[in-house]
């Protein structure tokens, strides 16, 4: 219950403070995850590759690194996440990645823009995600695939040892991740009847839910 109303207090757009906050800590402690993550995607995508919540870059930053003939476009609705964004994408010196100030709820692309779009430890944060699947459906091609990472309360103390760095391994910090993975993130059994029921209101109809690293992924196709 107590998890609930603190995913239910979070704002959408995070404050200036916690995403300085945010790309000095957990996104460097859970390099790992974000490298798993890239080589998951870089090993079927192509084309255009959009990234909702995209935070300080990590991931479409580690992606361009993985895929210099994709163009991969990160997207967050807070203007401090963005300018550490392009900071972290002028210091790579990848050509392939952009990145933008833009509100997921509605989506300023094309119909059908995007071979393949993802997101990453934002779906807890949205207040209206049907609204934003729907807007990833509409931004999708025909036959492209939409991958939401996001945390997972079940990693095992194994899945916490390889997926983060950094975090000493002194009791209970393994009950602490899973605490924060859940607050950030989703049960098993949330996944599946809470998410599953959210996706089922979309024209995605369904969704595979997979656990990769100390997160699950939430995989949704469209139909050609």
């Amino acid at each position: 219950m107590m998890i609930r109303l603190l995913r239910k207090i979070m704002p959408e757009k995070m404050p200036r403070f916690a995403a300085v906050s945010y790309a000095s800590g957990p996104a460097k402690i859970f390099m790992p995850q974000y490298r798993l993550m890239a080589q998951d995607v870089s090993a079927v995508a192509k084309g255009t590759i959009l990234d909702i919540g995209t935070g300080p870059g990590v991931l479409p930053l580690e992606i361009g690194r993985l895929m210099l003939s994709a163009r991969i476009t990160g997207i967050d609705v807070s203007e401090k996440m963005i300018e550490i964004a392009k900071a972290n994408s002028k210091k790579s010196g990848l050509a392939n990645v952009d990145f933008m100030e833009m509100d997921a709820n509605a989506l300023s692309f094309e119909d059908s823009a995007f071979d393949m779009i993802i997101s990453t430890d934002s779906l807890h944060h949205w207040k209206r995600p049907v609204r934003i699947i729907a807007e990833i459906y509409r931004c999708l091609k025909p036959g492209g695939e939409a991958w939401i990472y996001d945390g997972f309360s079940g990693a095992s103390n194994q899945d916490i040892n390889t997926y983060t760095v950094g975090i000493p391994r002194v009791f209970p910090i393994y009950s602490l991740v899973r605490l924060t993975l859940g607050i950030h993130g989703f049960s098993q059994k949330e996944y599946d009847t809470l998410i599953n029921n959210i996706v089922a209101e979309t024209r995605f109809k369904e969704c595979a839910c997979e656990q990769r690293g100390v997160m699950m992924r939430v995989r949704l196709s469209k139909k050609r």
